[in-house]
C-alpha cells in the first residue's frame, strides 16, 4: 500500500491492555516505519475493563525548535463502586506502557517516547461518586507507532514440562 492511498475505515477502540514491566523495542525494518513502530512480547500485557464509549485518544502535533513535538493522551473511564476501588488504582498509576487495540486488528502503543522509554506517563486520576477517570499522557518526537506483537508461546510451551512434579524445590 502506497503511503498516499487511502486508508480503509475508522476505526475504534475495543480493547486496552497495561504493561507494568515489559520493554519495546523500536522495530529495524523500512517496510514497517522504521524507529516509529514498536516489537513487543504478548505476555507482558494485562487487559484492562473499561466502558467502550467513554474511551478517547488524541495526538497533537506542536512545532518547537528541535522539530515536531507530539502530545498523546488517552483518558478511560469505568464504574469505581466496589471494594477494590483504590487498589486497582494506584496499580494503573504504575503502568509503563498502553497499548490500544483498535477494530481493524492494528495495535497501537503509548509511552515509547524515544528510542527506548527515557519518562514514564503521566497518569492521573480523576473520581465521581459513579465513575473514575484514567488519564495518560505522554511527550514524544514521533507520531504514535504500530506495535508488533512476538508470539512466543513456542517458547514458553517448550520451557514448561508437559508433567510437573509437585514441587520444584526439595525441602
Amino acid at each position: 500500500m502506497s503511503i498516499l492511498q487511502k486508508s480503509a475505515g475508522a476505526p475504534f477502540i475495543c480493547k486496552v491492555y497495561l504493561d507494568f514491566n515489559g520493554s519495546l523495542t523500536p522495530t529495524n525494518s523500512e517496510e514497517n516505519q522504521n524507529f516509529y513502530n514498536s516489537v513487543g512480547n504478548q505476555y507482558t500485557w494485562k487487559p484492562l475493563y473499561f466502558s467502550i464509549t467513554k474511551v478517547n485518544f488524541t495526538e497533537t502535533p506542536k512545532e518547537i525548535s528541535a522539530g515536531t513535538q507530539y502530545t498523546q493522551s488517552l483518558s478511560i473511564s469505568f464504574p469505581n463502586s466496589d471494594a477494590l476501588r483504590t487498589d486497582r488504582i494506584e496499580k494503573i498509576k504504575t503502568t509503563k506502557f498502553v497499548r490500544l487495540e483498535l477494530s481493524n486488528g492494528v495495535s497501537i502503543v503509548l509511552g515509547r517516547n524515544d528510542f527506548f522509554q527515557n519518562k514514564p506517563l503521566s497518569i492521573l486520576a480523576t473520581s465521581t461518586a459513579n465513575k473514575t477517570t484514567i488519564s495518560f499522557k505522554t511527550i514524544t518526537m514521533f507520531s504514535v507507532g504500530v506495535l508488533q506483537i512476538n508470539d512466543v508461546s513456542h517458547i514458553i510451551d517448550f520451557l514448561i514440562p508437559t508433567e510437573n512434579p509437585n514441587n520444584f524445590i526439595a525441602i
